[in-house]
């Protein structure tokens, strides 16, 4: 019994290396091994929708499409409101797209060594309809005053200036386009817009109009238009009239 006894303690003196090896071993195989939560993308990988450039005048706002923290160069599906597209981030796994409606985009790609779908859903701020001609700003009074002083003398054969001042009261907040018209043409000229803040304001805006040489002519008389397009309204100035010297 003695001697079978102190075999046996032999034989398991030689196995416990091994054994504490394997026992060693198993948690970082199983770690290496276990895969990741199929659909749910890396910790780092986001992306966010923010208010960008306007887009055509009098349409919706445009925004900017970013994205981070994804894996390198990896090729990407965005989904959003009227659009869907492939790209592919760049070295630093990062994408930028402009030019978006605002709404809900999901960004979808393959993880690497899988064929599971992973999606990311981008946050968005709520609807800005900064930059739009249709906008919740309220004008009120749309009128155009006469800078030149009447009769002033000049040289008609020789092309001048004559200066006005666009005055719009608005409700803001929100952004009122403008353009100008010269006499009774109907080609714009000088456009612009207008940004308002909250509260009712007005706003000055100088339009500095040329006035072309008359050579013949004993006066001169001109005058301007200030459109809103967005409003559908206008207001038309008085006349600046010029003396031409003799």
């Amino acid at each position: 019994m003695d001697r079978q006894t102190d075999r046996h303690r032999r034989l398991l003196l030689l196995a416990a290396p091994f054994l504490a090896a394997a026992v060693a071993l198993t948690p970082a195989f199983a770690a290496h091994a276990r895969p990741a939560e199929p659909g749910t993308a890396p910790p780092a990988a986001a992306c966010e929708l923010v208010a960008g450039a306007s887009g055509k005048p009098g349409g919706d706002a445009r925004h900017q499409l970013h994205l981070g923290g994804f894996p390198a160069n990896q090729a990407v599906r965005v989904d959003g409101p009227k659009t869907s597209f492939r790209a592919t981030v760049d070295g630093k796994g990062q994408l930028d797209r402009q030019g978006l409606r605002h709404g809900a985009y999901t960004v979808t790609y393959k993880a690497d060594g899988s064929r599971q779908d992973v999606r990311v859903t981008c946050a968005a701020a709520p609807a800005d309809k900064t930059g739009s001609g249709k906008r919740s700003v309220k004008v009120s009074k749309v009128e155009v005053v006469v800078l030149t002083p009447p009769g002033t003398v000049i040289d008609c054969a020789e092309p001048t200036t004559a200066e006005f001042d666009g005055m719009i009261t608005a409700t803001g907040p929100g952004r009122v386009r403008f353009h100008w018209t010269f006499g009774t043409s109907s080609e714009p000229v000088s456009p612009g817009s207008a940004d308002f803040a909250s509260g009712t304001t007005t706003q000055a805006l100088l339009h500095v109009a040329g006035v072309p040489a008359r050579p013949s002519a004993a006066t001169v008389s001109v005058y301007v238009t200030l459109h809103l397009p967005d409003q559908k309204m206008s207001a038309r100035s008085g006349p600046v009239t010029f003396t031409c010297q003799k």
